[in-house]
C-alpha cells in the first residue's frame, strides 16, 4: 500500500513586506525547524519514493532541507500548479 504525505513549509519570513507571497523564504525557526522534522520522519523509518512541492521559495527550501536529512536519493519535482492548489488540482498532479 502507497502512502501520502501532505506537508506545509516550514516557518517563512515576512521581513521584507515588498516581496511578492511566492519568494519568501525561510526565516531562522523554519530553517532550524525543517531539518528537525526530516530527522523525525527518519527515525519513524520514513523514505520516499517520490517527493512533489510547489515551487514558492519557503516550500522548495523546506523540501530540499527534508530531502537532505532524509538522504532522498531521487529528484524533488518542483511543480507551479501546487502553489495556492486545491483539493481537486493536488489529485490530479499525484495521479
Amino acid at each position: 500500500m502507497k502512502t501520502l504525505f501532505l506537508m506545509r513549509h516550514a516557518k517563512s519570513s515576512w521581513k521584507d513586506e515588498s516581496l511578492p507571497d511566492h519568494d519568501r523564504p525561510l526565516n531562522k525557526r523554519g530553517k532550524r525547524d525543517a531539518p528537525r522534522m526530516g530527522q523525525l520522519l527518519l527515525e519513524q523509518g520514513v523514505h520516499p519514493d517520490r517527493w512533489l512541492s510547489s515551487t514558492a521559495l519557503r516550500a522548495r527550501r523546506t523540501a530540499e532541507l527534508l530531502a537532505e536529512t532524509l538522504q532522498f536519493a531521487g529528484e524533488i519535482e518542483f511543480r507551479s500548479e501546487l502553489y495556492h492548489a486545491e483539493p481537486e488540482q493536488f489529485l490530479s498532479v499525484i495521479r
